[in-house]
C-alpha cells in the first residue's frame, strides 16, 4: 500500500497514539495550558503553518532537514513537502507525487488510524500522552514553557515528545519528538497564520487540472 511511502516524511517518521490508555495522571498546568491551545485552535477558521524539519539519527550518521507548508481546516487539510503533496476533505486522502506523475488516493479514516493526521499537529496531545510541566525555559532567546508529553502506549517507536510553547500567544514554537531507536525529529514552526479567505478547492484534488497523472486508487 502506498501509505507506507508516507513514512518516508519527516512529518510523519513518527506516528502518533489514536487511542488513550489509562496511565499516570498528567500535571495540571500542563493540562491547562495544553486544553487552552486546543480550545484556540478549534475558535480558528483554520490555519495556515510553515515549518522546517530535522532528523537526526546520530547512529547512521544521517542529518535530513525538510521545510513543509500546512493548511487546516477542521479535519481537513494540505500539507506540502514539495515533491509531494498531501490533501484531505476530511473523508479522502490524496497523495500527489509530482515527480512520479502518480495520485494515490485512500481512505481518510484509515490513513488516520495509521497515526497520520495533519489536522490534528497543532493538537496532538490531546489523548494518549502523560503531560509534564517542565517549567520556562529559554530557546534561542525566547522566554517559552515546556512541556513534555510521554505516550501511554508503549509500543509506540517514540519515548518522548517535548513541546516549546509560547505562553502568552497560546502557541506552540517547536516540537522535538525523541525515538527509541535514537533518532530525534524537529519541529520548528516559522509561520503561523489563522482566519484566511482561502480557494473553495484547498482541501480537494482535481484530476482534470492533473491530466497527466495517473490515479491509483487503494481504498477498498
Amino acid at each position: 500500500m502506498h501509505r507506507f511511502l508516507i513514512g518516508l516524511f519527516l512529518f510523519s517518521q513518527f506516528s502518533f497514539p489514536i487511542h488513550a490508555q489509562v496511565g499516570v495522571a498528567s500535571d495540571p498546568e500542563a493540562e491547562e495550558l495544553l486544553s487552552e491551545i486546543s480550545n484556540q485552535a478549534k475558535n480558528y477558521l483554520n490555519i495556515s503553518a510553515t515549518y522546517a524539519s530535522t532528523l537526526i539519527d546520530l547512529q547512521a550518521d544521517m542529518r535530513i532537514e525538510q521545510a513543509g507548508d500546512v493548511l487546516i481546516e477542521g479535519d481537513r487539510y494540505r500539507l506540502n513537502l514539495g515533491d509531494y503533496t498531501i490533501i484531505s476533505d476530511g473523508r479522502t486522502v490524496w497523495t500527489l507525487e509530482t515527480d512520479m506523475g502518480e495520485c494515490y488516493i485512500d481512505d481518510a479514516e484509515e490513513i488516520s488510524a495509521d497515526g497520520m493526521d495533519p489536522s490534528k499537529m497543532f493538537t496532538i496531545w490531546e489523548s494518549g500522552f502523560q503531560k509534564t510541566w517542565k517549567g520556562e525555559v529559554d530557546l534561542d532567546g525566547q522566554e517559552l514553557v515546556r512541556i513534555d508529553l510521554y505516550p501511554e502506549d508503549k509500543s509506540a517507536s517514540y519515548h518522548t515528545i517535548q513541546l516549546w510553547i509560547d505562553e502568552g500567544r497560546r502557541q506552540m514554537v517547536q516540537l522535538l519528538v525523541k525515538g527509541r531507536d535514537g533518532s530525534d525529529v524537529r519541529y520548528l514552526v516559522t509561520r503561523f497564520e489563522t482566519d484566511l479567505k482561502l480557494p473553495e478547492n484547498s482541501f480537494s484534488f482535481d484530476p482534470a487540472a492533473h491530466p497527466d497523472v495517473q490515479l491509483i486508487d487503494n481504498r477498498l
